[in-house]
């Protein structure tokens, strides 16, 4: 499993507070202070539950409430730590923001940025009876997470199959957080049966440990794909990795298994109160994420991974819909960082924008400060067409005969599951990337549903499209043409981003590539977001969203 994860590398979530204030709540929290926020009468309380992922060289707060890497009350700000037993922190905070519009065509939108004015996300799963309802007690039973670590399960497997457990195990005792483990919804109430993924060793469809089952972990491996590089028969084509990738991201049985070897499993939902965030209209999403983190003596050991299993218990049919990951990356001192992404890799990714970090705050790096990204590994289902979509298009070499690959300039650069046989089973990566700051104005923080939707869509808050050039906005220094990929640098070379027209006369016209240095900005608090889509969501409709969060730090050469 380890090995496809080397497959899958780095992109950026980070924001964090200055050295003298906290500086995410002083603007935002001004920017909305005067919103009326619309009282509910019998509303979910705020969630508060957090607990740290700590197995590896990162320490991250993760919260119950769909937002994550933060104090919420305290006002200690970025709890995103590595190395995981010092003060400097790469993340500020991240959530999910997904929206559409129904029938009527009317904007339907859940996303959360940091609490300051209110919530649009509680805990706990939606009723399957179609009206996607929940009470203040379901809310408030789980706000918590559930901690599974991939040892006890070793163990629990090893007591299990003993053949004489009173004397190999004589002190054994199958830990809580198995006997707990919420495997099953409450029927009574209307909820799923089936949760969190388990083992059904008795194939009784209950979960019972004492008859062997077990939260589901990969055990064996029988879901990963054979790793070609142990074949002593291997030999490397060109669509090798990628297809040991779409392989074990691509199957629905992966992806309601668990992972990692330290894991966070919770449920959340968009239905708990009248959304106070973004006063946009609620979904009926349910949404069972993981976080999860492994233990090795390589990169994977300064990363973490999210996985969302989101599910529309509505009878809504969303078209137009997107989902993201968006975060905002204070990568050490907040106000000195630059972004970027990678079009190829789907990452989007954060790095310092002056030689050293900060000005000796606690949260800084100082000097060879790192940089961190996201990995947007798996994406929404792509609407079906009816046929297996290509990864490349094939053409015969005149002279050799030999069948030469090129990719297409389409989903595929970034999605999975393209050309694998399987008829509509593709699915989105990164199929946009966009920033805003810290601040108000056209390229701010969005303060209202539709501001969210359009960088969903890829609009700024003028309702202006984003374009190619300067800092994306038609008033500074853009040339276009329109683009879904901000300073993406050489990472587009089919111009996938701009529909194909060569950007700003030509795509690297006078080795001029995008970036925030060749635009001469000034560093400042960025926060970005992947969007996926967009796609069409059916009411019962279930998707999966699996991103990573890889680090670096070079010893010399300079951020």
């Amino acid at each position: 499993m380890k090995n496809i994860f080397r497959i899958l590398f780095i992109s950026l979530l980070c924001l964090l507070i200055s050295g003298l204030s906290y500086a995410e709540e002083l603007k935002i929290a001004g920017n909305k202070s005067t919103r009326s926020i619309k009282a509910v009468a019998a509303g979910c309380a705020s969630p508060s539950g957090f607990t740290f992922l700590e197995v590896n060289n990162v320490r991250a707060r993760i919260n119950t409430g769909g937002d994550m890497w933060w104090d919420l009350p305290g006002g200690i700000g970025s709890q995103y730590y590595i190395p995981a037993n010092g003060s400097a922190t790469s993340l500020f905070s991240g959530s999910l923001w997904i929206g559409g519009l129904d029938i009527n065509n009317q904007l339907k939108l859940a996303a959360l940025r940091f609490r300051q004015v209110g919530q649009d996300y509680w805990t706990g799963p939606l009723t399957i009876d179609g009206t996607a309802s929940i009470d203040e007690e379901v809310c408030a039973e789980y706000d918590k997470h559930f901690l599974i670590k991939r040892e006890e399960i070793d163990l629990f497997l090893e007591w299990w199959n003993s053949n004489n457990k009173a004397e190999d195990y004589p002190d054994y005792t199958i830990p809580e957080s198995i006997l707990n483990y919420p495997a099953h919804g409450d029927v009574t109430k209307n909820q799923s049966y089936y949760l969190a993924p388990f083992k059904d060793v008795d194939g009784d469809l209950e979960y019972n440990p004492n008859n062997g089952d077990y939260p589901y972990y990969d055990i064996d491996n029988v879901l990963c794909p054979l790793n070609y590089k142990d074949d002593p028969n291997y030999v490397p084509t060109p669509t090798m990795e990628s297809e040991m990738y779409e392989r074990y991201f691509g199957g629905i049985l992966v992806d309601q298994v668990l992972k990692g070897d330290q894991t966070l499993w919770w449920v959340f939902n968009d239905k708990g109160d009248f959304h106070s965030e973004t006063n946009g209209a609620a979904i009926g999403m349910e949404i069972r994420a993981q976080a999860f983190a492994f233990s090795t003596n390589d990169e994977i050991n300064n990363m973490t991974f999210y996985s969302y299993e989101i599910i529309n218990r509505s009878t809504y049919e969303l078209t137009q819909t997107y989902f993201c990951p968006w975060v905002d990356p204070d990568l050490g001192y907040a106000w000195d960082d630059f972004v970027g992404c990678d079009v190829h890799r789907g990452l989007g990714y954060c790095y310092n924008g002056e030689a050293i970090d900060g000005g000796g705050q606690p949260e800084a790096y100082g000097d060879q400060p790192p940089a961190i990204g996201v990995d947007f590994f798996q994406g929404p289902y792509i609407d079906p067409d009816g046929i297996d979509n290509p990864k490349y298009a094939e053409t015969i070499d005149p002279v050799t005969g030999d069948t030469i690959l090129t990719q297409l300039c389409d989903e595929s650069i970034n999605g999975i599951n393209f050309g694998n046989g399987i008829i509509d089973d593709e699915r989105f990566g990164m199929r946009r990337f966009a920033y805003h700051n810290n601040e108000g104005g056209p390229q701010g923080d969005p303060d209202i549903a539709p501001e969210y939707y359009n960088y969903l869509r890829g609009f700024w808050n003028d309702n202006t499209r984003m374009m190619y050039g300067g800092n994306a906005h038609q008033n500074s220094g853009a040339l276009g043409p329109e683009c879904d990929f901000m300073f993406p640098g050489d990472s587009d070379p089919c111009n996938w981003g701009t529909g194909g027209q060569p950007p700003n006369g030509g795509f690297n016209q006078n080795g001029y590539y995008w970036t925030e240095e060749t635009t001469n900005n000034n560093p400042d608090d960025r926060r970005f977001m992947q969007s996926a889509g967009p796609f069409t969501l059916k009411s019962g409709a279930v998707n999966y969203i699996i991103v990573g969060i890889p680090w670096a730090r070079a010893i010399s050469g300079g951020p």
